[in-house]
This record gives structure tokens, sequence and C-alpha cells, in this order.
């Protein structure tokens, strides 16, 4: 049994006994109307935390949506391996390490993607919108460079780049905390059943 589960278990163990210590002992109930209710606790816990089925698990070729899923991701790393030739040819170090936090996060993202299928449908507007506007506006800004042109609407674009950067910089940050979601929800629940069956077990 995983360690999950097993804590599952425990917790939703714990609170039963609990609940027929505190009627049966604490109140004086009956005591198989104690067991009921604590029977009927336990399996109402663990029908609540049980953990859903994640479809992400499932390899990529084995799922039924595989060639679209692909294709999707496939966009995607176009995207990112154009972010990394631009960031590579960038010479304003701000604007480099700015873009440098754009590859970051990108790689990451795609990374949890590939390992979790199942987000790529979510990851729709960061494929299709964000990645591919911080793309487009680096090659841009790559040309305006190589171009030594030095105007003041030159300039001011190349200052407009750099809060765009960091705009999408925040974006990026804000899209991968949507698509993990879930797992930092699961983590969540752990630490929660950790710190509740200490308090049911008490001072040592």
């Amino acid at each position: 049994m995983k360690k999950r589960e097993i804590m599952r278990s425990i917790f939703c163990g714990l609170a039963a006994g609990a609940l027929f210590l505190a009627l049966f002992l604490g109140i004086g109930w009956n005591f198989i109307v104690a067991v009921l209710l604590a029977g009927g606790l336990f399996l109402g816990l663990s029908l609540i935390t049980k953990p859903k089925k994640i479809q992400g698990k499932i390899p990529l070729d084995m799922r039924p949506d595989a060639a679209y899923l692909k294709e999707r991701l496939e966009e995607a790393k176009e995207d990112f391996d154009s972010i990394r030739r631009s960031m590579e040819k960038i010479q304003d170090q701000e604007i480099r390490e700015e873009s440098g936090k754009l590859y970051k996060t990108s790689s990451n993202i795609l990374a949890y993607l590939e390992k979790n299928p199942d987000r790529i449908s979510m990851a729709g507007r960061f494929i299709d919108y964000y990645q591919d506007t911080a793309s487009s506006l680096l090659k841009k800004y790559v040309e305006l460079q190589n171009s030594g042109l030095d105007t003041p609407d030159a300039r001011s674009l190349k200052t407009n780049t750099k809060k765009a950067i960091s705009m999408l910089n925040k974006a990026f940050d804000q899209q991968f905390q949507r698509m993990m979601r879930n797992e930092l929800t699961d983590m969540d629940v752990e630490i929660q059943m950790i710190e509740n069956m200490m308090k049911m077990e008490g001072p040592l």
C-alpha cells in the first residue's frame, strides 16, 4: 500500500475511533449506535479523501488523443526553442536576464506537461498566446537590435520591450501555478492529514 493510502487509512481510523470513544465512553451512548456512527464516519471519510485518478499518469502514446497532444507539445517546443535562440543573441544584460527567466519557466512547464499530458489542453492559453507572444517579441527585439537603429522610437521600443517581458514573466508564473493547482492541493491535504493525526494522538 502506498504511503498516502496508509496515511489516509490511519486518519480515517483515528477519526472514527475518536468518535466512538466520545459517544460510548464520553456521553454514554448505546454501544451498537456508537459503532454504527463511527463506522459511518470511517466510510464517509474514506470516500471523501479517496484520491482521484489522474489521467496524466497514462503514458502519452497510450492516450486516445495522443496525436493531438503531441502536436500541441511540438508547437510549444518550437516557441520554446525560438525563445532560447533569441535569448542567446540579446546584448542588453537586463533584457537577456529577463528572457532567461522566460526560458527557464517555459522549460519547467514543458517538462511538467510531458509528464502530465492531461494538462496539455488546459495549457492552451500559455501555448497559443503567452509563449507565442514571448517568442515573437524577442525575435523582433533581436531584429531591432541587429539593425543598429538608435532613434528615439527605437530606444522607446527597447524600453517597452523590457516592461513587456517583465509582465510576461509574471504571466508565465501564473500559468504554471494554475497548471500545478491539483498537485499543490494534494500536498496541502497531506499536510492537513498529518497535523490532524498529531492532534488526535495528543502530546507525548
